[in-house]
């Protein structure tokens, strides 16, 4: 007799047979004991001969079997089979089959659902189980992930996702159906990342030009081959879509709190998503280069990445790869500091401490420090410059919401107590105290560049800067919030192997209110292309003082 176990809908269709081992079990009754990890099943079980076979579908891993003749202990592996004859004083057999699966499909697939065939493709069945371990995933560790959305938009488009499923989807078309779910959450630091390589390999045919995306929603070419297209040229057009389009028909797919930041993260991503959303063997580009009223168009052939490389502008492609690095003009009396990447806290404690004392050794009034293209890392790495920097205690997260669960601590690979969420809170006392001047704390007047790409722990410094006083910031609205999720996990999808990444945590930073999120806004308001020298007319008015 059946005892049904109520499970996922889409668990049903598959099940899977690591092994298959047989016994044979006698009675003398029709209904015998049934006890499942050692608890009495009210009622036993009935014995049927009728049914072949009849099905006992169970999360237990003991299973024990007693009649008047006989006994039968079982012990089932997760997606296990067993099969048992029980056999009747009446002469008749009924054929048992015992099947185990696990609590939680998600954190111990089906093996046989795990299997791709012989296309690389996922099947429909695949594909949908791949939506369900995302979203029980991003919910078993993100602190909120319908905090932006909400529950019944954010299910409305997982039941659209799953119901869009072909027959047969490969992993790039799973990311393109997936993608904008997760985008949903609003998170930043929450996202799925595109398969480059199993889109990009050296002898793929692309788009030979460079593209900037700026935070107005424009597109300017950074470079292209041969340099046939001028930099900063606006790109109207490829192959007949507007610009506009096809950034709109992108913007779903990346994660960002803002548009702007969102836009930055297609900027980086447009390369991949052009290749797969707007493939072509040839490209017809419309642009107009600065000064001119007139558009001009060429036509591109699709190239390998070192036909490329090789007819790329030479002058553009060596870059500085220092995490920090400055220069000092002694002459109008600043020095530049580029800070790429919140990196090595013991590296930035040599480097501070270096560049500061080469600032007081040449008397230099002014600072500027560059955080355009920094997208964080370390936040510990901040706090040491910082030290230098405000003119009172602080600390860049002032409150914190952790999400610990059986989910996250399987993702860190850590023996931790699955708590649940926690809620710390620094107290004022607990505040890092600046350096004093006989330590080096430097007064000088201090500049910070920021833009639309300034994010995660680079927001967070930025936000302290401000906060504190430190300094006048020059730029955009940075693109990490002062209320933000943060710090991340990896995990991949069973089936297609796309990876994903989550915030486990959610942070307040110094003084902000959750009432009113955004990011650190600037002083000087300007575009980032031209926050540098907005930030030198303010060090030559200094000088003239």
């Amino acid at each position: 007799m059946k005892r049904p176990i109520i499970y996922l809908t889409f668990l049903l269709s598959v099940i899977a047979v690591l092994s298959a081992r047989d016994t044979t079990f006698r009675t003398g009754t029709d209904n015998i004991e049934l006890r499942l990890n050692g608890k009495p099943v009210p009622g036993g079980w009935e014995v049927s001969p009728d049914l072949n076979p009849d099905i006992l579908e169970t999360t237990a891993r003991e299973v024990f079997f007693a009649s008047d003749i006989d006994t039968l202990a079982v012990t089932l592996d997760e997606w296990e089979n067993f099969h048992i004859d029980m056999l009747t004083a009446r002469g008749d057999t009924a054929r048992v089959r015992l099947t185990r699966f696990p609590v939680c499909p998600f954190e111990n697939p089906n093996p046989e659902l795990l299997r791709l065939p012989a296309s690389g493709k996922l099947t429909r069945e695949q594909a949908a189980f791949d939506i369900d371990a995302l979203v029980y995933t991003l919910n078993q560790v993100h602190p909120d992930i319908f905090s932006v959305s909400g529950q019944e938009p954010f299910f409305r488009a997982v039941n659209k996702a799953k119901a869009s499923l072909p027959d047969s989807v490969s992993p790039v078309g799973l990311y393109l159906r997936v993608a904008p779910l997760v985008s949903m959450i609003g998170d930043g630091h929450t996202s799925l990342v595109f398969p480059f390589n199993t889109v990009f390999t050296r002898d793929t045919k692309r788009f030979p030009v460079s593209v900037n995306i700026l935070s107005n929603g424009t597109m300017n070419c950074r470079m292209s081959v041969d340099s046939i297209i001028p930099r900063d040229a606006r790109i109207l057009s490829i192959n007949g879509v507007s610009a506009a389009e096809m950034i709109d028909s992108m913007l779903p797919l990346v994660s960002g709190e803002k548009r702007h930041f969102r836009l930055a993260m297609v900027s980086y991503t447009f390369p991949a998503l052009l290749q797969t959303m707007y493939p072509a063997d040839s490209y017809t580009v419309e642009y107009l280069p600065r000064g001119n009223k007139k558009p001009v168009r060429h036509t591109f052939p699709s190239m390998t990445f070192d036909e490329i490389l090789s007819r790329m502008p030479k002058e553009n492609t060596v870059q500085n790869h220092e995490i920090y690095s400055f220069s000092v003009d002694s002459v109008k009396n600043v020095a530049i500091m580029d800070f790429r990447s919140f990196q090595d806290v013991g590296r930035m404690k040599h480097f501070a401490d270096s560049m500061f004392s080469v600032l007081r050794e040449k008397h230099i009034g002014n600072l500027i420090i560059d955080l355009r293209e920094n997208g964080g890392g370390n936040s510990a790495v901040g706090d040491v410059l910082l030290r230098y920097l405000s003119p009172v205690p602080f600390v860049q997260m002032e409150k914190a919401l952790v999400k610990v669960t059986p989910a996250t601590a399987r993702l860190m690979g850590a023996d931790i107590p699955a708590g649940g969420f926690t809620f710390e809170e620094s107290d004022p006392s607990e505040y890092i105290i600046p350096l004093t001047p006989q330590e080096g704390h430097y007064h000088g007047n201090v500049y910070l560049l920021t833009s639309n790409k300034t994010f995660s722990s680079a927001g967070s410094f930025a936000w302290a800067f401000k906060e504190t006083g430190a300094g006048k910031t020059v730029g955009e609205e940075t693109g990490g919030m002062n209320v933000s999720f943060g710090d991340i996990l990896y995990f991949r999808l069973p089936v297609s192997k796309l990876s994903c990444s989550v915030s486990y945590k959610r942070f307040w930073q110094f003084h902000a209110d959750e009432n009113n999120i955004h990011g650190t806004l600037p002083d000087i308001p300007v575009p980032a292309a031209d926050a540098l020298d907005a930030a030198m007319k303010l060090v030559g008015k200094n000088r003239r003082k």
